[in-house]
């Protein structure tokens, strides 16, 4: 089988898939390691809303598909409106990136799996600000573990 033809895993998300590949990315590529091609489409900073101005990549022979986002979409509208995109819009993002992806990958069909996103530390998350921003960090959280829950939950539905 050559590599034009072996079977194909997407994986579509913000900057917690793009930097995937040094965690659970290489760990799955690892375990299909000859047997399937895993395809990273990660993009940092991105939520649904971003993603779907994206056209859909064409990759024969896609079994699988993940999703992964809500991370960003999940940033609180007064502090982080630039990533904030409201519930029913993530809701309905994901419901459009899934027949997106269903339309331009008909192996894959039922083959698509959803990553929820993962629960803030709200401690953590101070620290990430503070290396990140230095003296410009503001101290207050841009997402929070009660609000990031609700995009879980919704896309868990």
């Amino acid at each position: 089988m050559t590599a034009h033809h072996r079977p194909k895993i997407l994986l579509l998300g913000d900057s917690l898939t793009q930097t995937s590949f040094e965690g659970w990315g290489s760990k799955l590529s690892n375990i299909y390691q000859r047997r399937a091609d895993v395809i990273n489409r990660g993009y940092s900073g991105y939520n649904t809303s971003f993603y779907l101005r994206l056209p859909m990549e064409p990759l024969e022979n896609t079994r699988l598909v993940l999703i992964f986002f809500g991370a960003n979409d999940a940033a609180l509208a007064e502090h982080g409106a630039q990533h904030h995109v409201p519930l029913a819009d993530y809701v309905a993002n994901l419901k459009i990136l899934v027949g997106r992806v269903r339309e331009q990958y008909p192996l894959v069909q039922d083959n698509i799996l959803f990553i929820t996103p993962p629960p803030v530390q709200h401690e953590q998350r101070f620290v990430y600000q503070k290396e990140r921003y230095g003296d410009k960090a503001t101290g207050i959280l841009e997402r929070t573990l009660e609000n990031t829950g609700l995009y879980a939950s919704a896309c868990e539905q």
